[in-house]
């Protein structure tokens, strides 16, 4: 029989042991300062966490999996769910549904309203499991993926690198471009608020905190008004492999190939004559993901957003664990 508890100091060895390469936790092998961040959170009240917390699943002095989430929104009613991991020997033993209604059970008695996933749509048994406890798909996430040559261009209907600067937004008179300050935050949270579906917002919302954790932001200021019109995020993986994220306020959809234009030819030091980009797209952002096509992007990995909302009379119970040691079950 096994029980359900947060990471505590003397696990982490165990605990580094089973974390797979991919894993969202890698990066602690290697920053202690982390792995400290990542014990604290015990000590911090769910409503004000903002680094992810940890739960392990352990049986004597065996880790036989664990879940990792992270808060999304400002007064910590999001939350995803970034990773459920069990070793393969030990799957189909209910240790990962165990670990998932644990935190539904936990976290939705303070306060959490919406937990998010993203699943990849060919992971099968990961669907199951989520939609077994309870979530929903919302929305498809894509990523698109395109090899720039910097000699043509020719993916982004120009014809040299000299006309692909000359419709970057920063060459024009009607926009500001410049990196993202954290006197920004309030307006980029509304400014990605406005480009959700109305009935999603609740859910889907992010918070200032968000934002603030994305380093290599820039953001587009329309000069008249003097608000951010535009927000894009380029991630380094290398020398050659870039991923980016676009938002545009409803009302400026139509300049997303020109800020598309903008980050390959003035934000993105290209070292080699050819990269490849990766764009990430939520399928409610039509007019980014008819740009990327025409623009000769495929979709090369498709994840679904899934959503369970935790209802006021589960989150009014507190967690308890059952006299076997295991964690009670949140209602479905």
């Amino acid at each position: 029989m096994f029980k359900i508890r947060s990471l505590q100091i003397d696990d982490f060895k165990r605990f580094k042991e089973i974390i797979p390469n991919k894993s969202h936790v890698v990066a602690i092998h290697k920053l202690p300062l982390r792995e400290f961040a990542y014990l604290i959170q015990n000590l911090i009240p769910h409503n004000l966490r903002s680094f992810p917390s940890i739960h392990i699943a352990v049986d004597e002095n065996n880790i036989l999996g664990y879940v990792i989430l992270r808060s999304l929104s400002k007064p910590n009613n999001s939350w995803q769910i970034d990773e459920v991991f069990v070793p393969d020997e030990i799957r189909n033993e209910g240790v990962g549904e165990e670990l998932l209604r644990y935190v539904l059970s936990v976290y939705g008695g303070h306060g959490v309203e919406h937990f998010l996933a993203e699943i990849d749509s060919q992971n099968t048994p990961a669907l199951s499991l989520f939609h077994q406890c309870g979530f929903r798909r919302y929305a498809k996430v894509s990523f698109y993926e395109r090899e720039i040559d910097t000699t043509t261009v020719e993916t982004l209907h120009a014809t040299t690198v000299e006309t692909l600067h000359a419709t970057s937004l920063r060459h024009g008179k009607d926009f500001i471009l410049r990196p993202q300050t954290n006197n920004d935050l309030t307006e980029l949270e509304k400014l990605e608020i406005s480009s959700i579906p109305p009935d999603l917002r609740p859910a889907l919302g992010k918070s200032r905190e968000y934002f603030r954790q994305k380093k290599d932001s820039i953001v587009v200021i329309d000069k008249s008004r003097g608000l951010i019109i535009g927000w894009g995020n380029i991630q380094k993986q290398s020398e050659e492999n870039y991923i980016i994220e676009l938002l545009a306020n409803p009302g400026w959809t139509h300049l997303y190939e020109q800020f598309l234009n903008t980050i390959i030819s003035d934000y993105i030091p290209i070292q080699t004559n050819k990269f490849t980009l990766t764009v990430k797209a939520i399928d409610y952002l039509t007019e980014l993901t008819e740009v990327l096509k025409k623009a000769g992007f495929l979709p090369v990995e498709i994840k679904e957003l899934l959503v369970r909302t935790v209802w006021q009379k589960i989150r009014e119970r507190k967690a308890q664990t059952s006299k076997v040691g295991r964690p009670s079950i949140a209602p479905t």
